[in-house]
């Protein structure tokens, strides 16, 4: 078993952010310390609790590194093997986080760090440019596994296209981290290509078969899986092809609900 603090998002409906990495680490029998960035009534475009008064409340950074210190204090960060990061709200939030980690890793430098950049997707932004440009500059230089979609990666390195497998491979060895993983990299009428990209070029290539009508979720969904595979002992490549195998399930019997139906996690019958 392994301990990972995970800083993202979390909504009371759906299974997006924490709500999806945090069950897929459980399932693999890693414990969860599980700090919201912003809390939301429910994912956006399920209906309208997210948009409406009181439906979301940012984490303050001031409050967020008050958490960090409090954890800190307790002489809590020698437990951890891992940190991951998700969604952030600010810049201020992602300067508290990326302040934490260095202080985590300046006493435990074996801790793994995930970063999944979570900026934007289909061509634009969805956070201010000062949140994506503090996740740059401030949490990618820390990590040791990236796991940003094309347009994450394309925005990230500066790029003006990245349309086949050589210019993503080429940009992915770029950004930092050991270890990148390429999620959407490559897309087909009837299948989605996982990349994963390590300081010496491609490590593995998996396709996975396109599944439309699917709930909001699967990208933190993986990133709990592939980093509870690293944590259980599995080979970078080996990580990749059975969180994806075990995603895969979840988007199969997910297509055209409104949530992500999690129960496959924990191997229980439809």
């Amino acid at each position: 078993m392994a301990r990972v603090l995970c800083l993202s998002s979390h909504v009371v409906r759906g299974s997006v952010g924490l709500a999806a990495t945090v069950p897929a680490l459980q399932s693999l029998g890693h414990e969860v310390w599980a700090l919201p960035t912003v809390t939301l009534a429910a994912r956006p475009g399920l209906g309208q609790a997210a948009m409406l008064p009181g439906g979301r409340r940012a984490t303050d950074a001031s409050e967020l590194a008050g958490m960090l210190a409090a954890l800190e204090q307790d002489a809590c960060w020698p437990m951890l093997d891992a940190v991951m990061t998700g969604y952030f709200a600010s810049a201020e939030s992602v300067a508290a986080a990326a302040d934490a980690i260095v202080r985590i890793m300046a006493g435990n430098p074996r801790i793994h760090v995930l970063v999944d950049p979570i900026i934007g997707d289909a061509g634009r932004l969805y956070v201010p440019e000062s949140t994506a440009d503090a996740i740059r500059d401030r949490l990618l230089p820390l990590a040791d596994l990236a796991t940003p979609n094309r347009f994450e990666l394309q925005w990230l390195v500066g790029a003006r296209s990245l349309d086949d497998r050589a210019a993503i491979v080429s940009a992915a060895g770029t950004l930092g981290p050991g270890l990148v993983a390429v999620t959407s990299a490559l897309q087909s009428p009837t299948d989605v290509t996982t990349l994963l990209v390590g300081k010496t070029g491609l490590v593995r290539e998996t396709a996975s078969r396109l599944v439309s009508g699917i709930p909001n979720g699967s990208g933190d969904l993986f990133d709990g899986l592939l980093l509870g595979h690293l944590l259980a002992g599995l080979p970078p490549a080996d990580a990749m092809d059975a969180a994806l195998a075990t995603l895969a399930r979840v988007l199969e019997s997910s297509a055209g609900c409104d949530v992500l139906q999690l129960r496959h996690l924990f191997h229980t019958s439809p």
